[in-house]
């Protein structure tokens, strides 16, 4: 077959190259590690526990010195002969091209059509033969290749025979084919022909155990090699801590570790082998920090539930000596993706930086990114500030990031009115070099606007305006918002003639506080002008507009003018709401008119609204005051008090709660509205 006949001599093109049993294997173990993906759930390394050093390719030798020495017991007579056998011999066998020779057979007599003129072969020719037809998966010639040593067994009178090397091979081709169902056959005939297995053969059942997800039945092996008195080879402790690995326990694998690293420092394992544990005992230990850390990451993407044995795993390894690096950190950090993993990300990035082996930039904007995700936005912010003080140089993206978590805590402080935060937050991006644009000036102009802060407004409007940015229509309406607030009525028009000059267009917004400007100042004529050209710019007024006219009437006493406001809603088509009747009502009253505020108020309860108690209030204090008789029960019964939703926070605790900030007890200083260039002249 393939042109080789018996006058053909088969050559072994090879040099002896010795290997005590399956030790070697740990290193490609740990190495395949490092190459599994974020929430893989297929170990590489299980291509590499039996196929490294089993290649029909390798060179082996005639004299068996390929076979395990390190349980010398387990080898008999033959294996003796054979080696004698090989010195005495001249001839040399090429096993690659027999073992290709081979790779049509199917059975037994077919097998005999090819090896009939070489019967004189070592035996571990044919192991070696079985390991390649097992890594070319070739599970049908491996058995044909078995059943013909089992005959020849016979034929022979035991010269030719499968040995316990050729099992251990037979049960590695199985394993590599994952022809597993085949296994227990193969055992059971170990056992019948009497032929003990050795700590190879435990390590190979381990190892086909773990490719079945059979992962403690791969540890009770293990104690059975172990109640056996074989000694296990680092081989065998990698495999274990791989079944704690596939069985996602961290704890346990290193628990495992801890107990074998103990043993060996005592002495209890590691003597009368060829094996170097000094450096196998780091390499177990390289394994087991890559399994905890497969394991985190493994928990980690099943959600954040399982943060606290994260956090905890992390602290049982610092208490079991183990120093994962920089590399194992930054890998563990990029699987912290929810909110929740904020906690892993941060104490991962604080022991990189305490590690002083620097960080990489893309681990940095995504702890910031996952900070500001989880709500934690100064804490990001420190991180950014990390970068400025220790390296890397932030990048766009890292500016990015971190001008949009400004953001969210200026718009926090917006909202609430919390205008204080607004300015320090603008002082805090000025001093780390980041130019705040529009938005960020508008968000603390809006803040000062609902605090009726109205010098803070000005003030940052300025210095907007000299730190280069050009003020939009938000701009404006906050600060005219602010000066209508304070009753700078004459600053508020200056603010509008400049803004229309510069040619700004106003919006609604605007439309509806100059109005309230004007109405301020009694000029009800001025806000008519008003209405009209807001309809010729083709804004259409709102139930807001005529609500802050009329509320500005309530403000500066024009009871009569509000009415007669209330009553040109009808005519723009223009339905009042609660706060229309309520502003209403409390004009009224102040301008002395409490059985027309009675009235209106009996009008709002038949159009079905329903008023404040501090409408309700309003009537009966001003109906008493007044002396006007007035029908109490038509009113019904007091409305129930709002809950009161306060927008301008004189004290920042519940704001500093919310955005994660730290407490200040320094007050706000005014020296605060100005550049951080200009206090630092100051002090």
């Amino acid at each position: 077959m393939c042109g080789f006949s018996s006058k053909v001599n088969l050559y072994l093109i090879c040099q002896p190259k010795r290997r005590n049993s399956f030790g070697s294997y740990s290193i490609p173990l740990a190495l395949a590690l490092e190459k599994e993906a974020i929430g893989s759930d297929k170990d590489s390394v299980d291509e590499v526990i039996l196929s490294d050093g089993i290649d029909v390719l390798k060179e082996i030798p005639f004299d068996g010195s390929n076979e395990p020495t390190d349980n010398k017991e387990y080898v008999g007579k033959e294996e003796e002969d054979n080696r004698e056998l090989g010195e005495e011999k001249s001839k040399k066998v090429d096993v690659r091209a027999l073992g290709l020779s081979l790779g049509f057979a199917k059975t037994a007599d077919e097998v005999e059509v090819v090896l009939k003129d070489f019967a004189d072969l070592p035996l571990n020719v044919y192991s070696s033969m079985l390991r390649g037809l097992g890594v070319d998966k070739k599970v049908d010639t491996v058995m044909a290749v078995y059943e013909w040593l089992k005959r020849k067994k016979i034929e022979t009178d035991g010269t030719i025979y499968p040995n316990l090397y050729i099992y251990n091979s037979l049960l590695g081709a199985l394993k590599q084919s994952h022809e597993f169902g085949l296994m227990e056959m193969v055992v059971k005939d170990m056992e019948d022909e009497g032929v003990n297995p050795n700590i190879v053969t435990y390590n190979i059942l381990m190892a086909i155990h773990l490719e079945k997800g059979r992962s403690k039945e791969a540890l009770n092996v293990l104690q059975v090699m172990q109640n056996m008195g074989l000694r296990p080879t680092p081989v065998t402790y990698s495999t274990a801590l791989l079944a704690y690995r596939r069985m996602e326990d961290g704890n346990g694998a290193l628990k495992f570790f801890v107990e074998v690293k103990e043993r060996y420092q005592n002495g209890e394992i590691g003597k009368d082998t060829d094996d170097d544990w000094d450096s196998e005992i780091i390499k177990l230990e390289n394994f087991i920090v890559r399994i905890c850390y497969q394991v985190m990451r493994r928990w980690l993407v099943k959600g954040v539930h399982l943060t606290k044995d994260v956090m905890d795993l992390l602290t049982s390894m610092d208490g079991a000596g183990l120093k994962p690096g920089r590399v194992d950190h930054e890998k563990l950090v990029w699987a912290c993706t929810q909110e929740g993993h904020y906690v892993v990300a941060r104490e991962l990035y604080n022991r990189i930086r305490e590690g002083g082996t620097g960080i990489s930039l893309s681990v940095c904007n995504h702890v910031i990114w996952l900070l500001g995700k989880a709500k934690k936005w100064w804490a990001a912010l420190e991180v950014y500030e990390d970068l400025l003080d220790k390296g890397p140089k932030p990048n766009n993206l890292s500016n990015e990031l971190v001008i949009s978590h400004f953001n969210i805590l200026l718009t926090a402080a917006r909202k609430r009115g919390i205008w204080r935060w607004g300015v320090r937050l603008l002082n805090k991006m000025e001093e780390k070099g980041l130019k705040a644009g529009s938005r960020e000036w508008n968000a603390v102009l809006v803040a000062c606007s609902k605090a009726a802060e109205t010098s803070a407004a000005v003030q940052i409007f300025h210095r907007m305006v000299e730190n280069g940015e050009k003020p939009t229509i938000l701009s404006y309406g906050a600060l005219l918002s602010a000066l209508e607030k304070g009753k700078l009525y004459e600053e508020a028009i200056q603010v509008w003639d400049h803004m229309i000059k510069v040619g700004i267009q106003p919006n609604l917004y605007a439309y509806t506080i100059i109005a309230s400007v004007y109405i301020g100042q009694g000029k009800s004529d001025t806000v008519e002008s008003v209405m009209r050209e807001m309809v010729k710019s083709g804004i259409e007024p709102t139930v807001v507009t005529f609500n802050a006219i009329i509320s500005g009437c309530a403000r500066n006493g024009m009871g009569s003018t509000a009415f007669d406001w209330f009553h040109r809603m009808k005519i723009w088509n223009i339905p009042p709401n609660e706060i229309t009747y309520e502003m209403l009502i409390e004009a009224l009253a102040i301008d002395a008119k409490p059985r027309l505020a009675y009235e209106l108020y009996l009008r709002a309860f038949s159009e079905e609204l329903i008023l404040s108690s501090k409408a309700y209030d309003v009537v009966l204090e001003s109906a008493t005051n007044y002396g006007a008789t007035i029908d109490i029960a038509n009113l019904g019964p007091r409305p129930p008090e709002k809950k009161k939703h306060i927008k301008n926070r004189k004290h920042l605790s519940e704001f500093c709660n919310l955005a994660d900030l730290p407490r200040r007890s320094k007050p706000f200083e005014k020296e605060e509205l100005q550049p951080p260039q200009l206090q630092g002249d100051q002090e």
